[in-house]
C-alpha cells in the first residue's frame, strides 16, 4: 500500500482494508459485515456508483440519498421493503446487460462524430435495433447538446418510433437546429452564412438511407421541391429555416 495512505489511515482502517483484500468472498453485504460497517447508517448519501451488488442481500440497508447509478445486480440480489432507497438515484444494470452497457458508455464518451458512428454501427451489429437499444438512442439524441451529435443518433434510429419518442425527437431537433443556425449567423451577421450550415446538415441527414434522419431529409426535399422555381439552383440555397422546422415537426405524423 502507498506509504502516504498508511500514514493518513488509522490502524483500524488499515486492518479493514487488508481484510477486504484477503476476503475469499467479494459479495457486497459480506464485505460490509467483515469490516464492521453499519448498513443502517454508513450508506446514506454515499457515492456507490458502479458498485457490484451481484448476489448481495441488501435487506436492512439504508441508501437514502445515495448515488446508485450503474450498480450491477443479478437474480440473486435481494432487495425488499426494508431496503431504504428514499431520494436515491437508482439505475440498476442487470449483469447480463453489461456488454451492451459498456458499449453505450463508450459511445457516450466518444469525442468525434466518426468514432461515435462507428460505435453505433457496432452496437447495432452486435445487439440489433431492440427496444432497449432504440430507447437508448432516443434518450442520447434528446440529451445531445449540439445538432451534429443529435443527427449522429438520429441516423441510426428506425423511421418508426412511438408517438412519445417522436415528440421528444421533434422538440430536441428543432431546439438544436435553431441553436446551430443562430451560431452560424452570429459569426458574420449575415443571413446567407446559414447556407453553409444547411449544407452540412443535409449531408449528415442523408448518410443512412432508411433511418429517421433520412426521413427528415426526404420530407425536407419534398418541401423545397414544392416551391415555385424559375431557374435551376442548387436546392440547398432554396432552404429556409421554417423548412427544416416543418420537416422535423412532420416526423411521426
Amino acid at each position: 500500500m502507498n506509504r502516504l495512505l498508511e500514514d493518513m489511515l488509522s490502524e483500524g482502517e488499515l486492518s479493514s482494508i487488508d481484510a477486504v483484500f484477503a476476503a475469499p468472498d467479494t459479495r457486497f453485504d459480506k464485505l460490509v459485515k467483515l469490516v464492521g460497517l453499519n448498513p443502517l447508517t454508513d450508506f446514506q448519501y454515499a457515492d456507490l456508483r458502479g458498485t457490484n451488488f451481484c448476489g448481495a442481500d441488501l435487506r436492512g440497508f439504508d441508501f437514502t440519498g445515495s448515488d446508485l447509478r450503474d450498480c450491477i445486480r443479478n437474480d440473486k440480489t435481494v432487495v425488499d421493503h426494508s431496503t431504504i432507497l428514499v431520494n436515491a438515484d437508482v439505475q440498476w444494470i442487470d449483469v447480463e446487460y453489461l456488454p451492451i452497457v459498456a458499449k453505450m458508455q463508450d459511445i457516450e464518451i466518444s469525442q468525434s462524430s466518426e468514432k461515435r458512428k462507428d460505435l453505433l454501427s457496432e452496437l447495432i451489429a452486435d445487439f440489433g435495433k431492440t427496444d432497449h437499444v432504440v430507447a437508448y438512442m432516443v434518450s442520447a439524441a434528446v440529451r445531445s447538446d449540439d445538432l451534429d451529435k443529435f443527427i449522429d443518433f438520429a441516423s441510426f434510429l428506425p423511421a418508426e418510433l412511438s408517438q412519445s419518442q417522436f415528440a421528444q425527437i421533434r422538440a430536441s431537433g428543432i431546439k438544436l437546429f435553431r441553436k446551430k443556425i443562430a451560431q452560424s449567423r452570429s459569426r458574420t451577421r449575415r443571413k446567407t452564412t446559414a447556407i453553409f450550415a444547411y449544407s452540412e446538415i443535409l449531408a449528415k441527414l442523408s448518410e443512412q438511407p432508411g433511418s429517421l434522419a433520412a426521413g427528415v431529409y426526404s420530407r425536407l426535399a419534398d418541401l423545397v421541391m414544392a416551391k415555385q422555381q424559375t431557374e435551376q439552383l442548387r436546392w440547398m440555397s432554396l432552404i429556409e429555416d421554417q423548412d427544416f422546422e416543418k420537416a422535423l415537426d412532420s416526423i411521426g405524423h
